[in-house]
């Protein structure tokens, strides 16, 4: 009896080993699609932008990455609002709460800057077209859906971004309050 409980005991030790390694997991995503934004604008009520988005994340484990993000949205004109461009630049951590499975769900806290550029405003300093930076964060969260080990559909990123202009902005509205949808394509090595 006791040589037979020895020999489960080490028989059970030996698989700990198996419960340490992970089932694999891209250290690195790329990706890119569509961007659509509900954007509170300094200038008039809330304003509705398409355009386009690119992602990468570095994964340092199998819960935990780096999450950069670069979009740009567009509005053209129209009787209440001059054309513009909409750009942010943001960087932050990203969490996957359940790890990376056939579908990854992911929260994650971004921090950057936001530029509108309207090409048909002129400063009043100089002729250069007018343009408004701000400090940016956003958070929010979404879910990838694995077609294969190395390409997930992007279902949905959606979150709430916060645009401060530092200097009180055009007509004195120094924050911004946003909602955005991301969806496309992500490659994973």
């Amino acid at each position: 009896m006791k040589k037979t409980l020895g020999l489960l005991a080490l028989l059970a030790l030996s698989t700990l080993p198996a419960f340490g390694q992970s089932e694999g997991y891209p250290r690195f995503e790329a990706g890119g699609g569509m961007l659509y934004r509900s954007y509170n604008n300094q200038f008039t009520d809330r304003q509705n932008e398409v355009g386009w988005f690119a992602n990468t994340a570095f994964n340092f484990s199998n819960y935990v990455g780096l999450d950069l993000n670069v979009d740009e949205g567009f509005h053209g004109p129209d009787a209440a609002t001059f054309e513009y461009r909409h750009w942010t630049f943001m960087a932050g951590p990203q969490i996957y709460p359940l790890g990376h499975r056939h579908v990854t769900p992911f929260v994650h806290f971004l921090v950057g800057d936001s530029t509108l550029i309207y090409p048909g405003l002129k400063s009043e300093d100089s002729n250069e077209t007018f343009s408004d930076d701000k400090l940016s964060f956003e958070f929010g969260g979404g879910a990838d859906w694995s077609l294969t080990r190395h390409i997930a559909i992007r279902l949905a990123d959606i979150d709430y971004e916060q645009n401060y202009n530092l200097g009180g902005g055009s007509n004195g509205n120094p924050v911004q309050h946003n909602f955005k949808y991301e969806g496309g394509v992500m490659f994973r090595f």
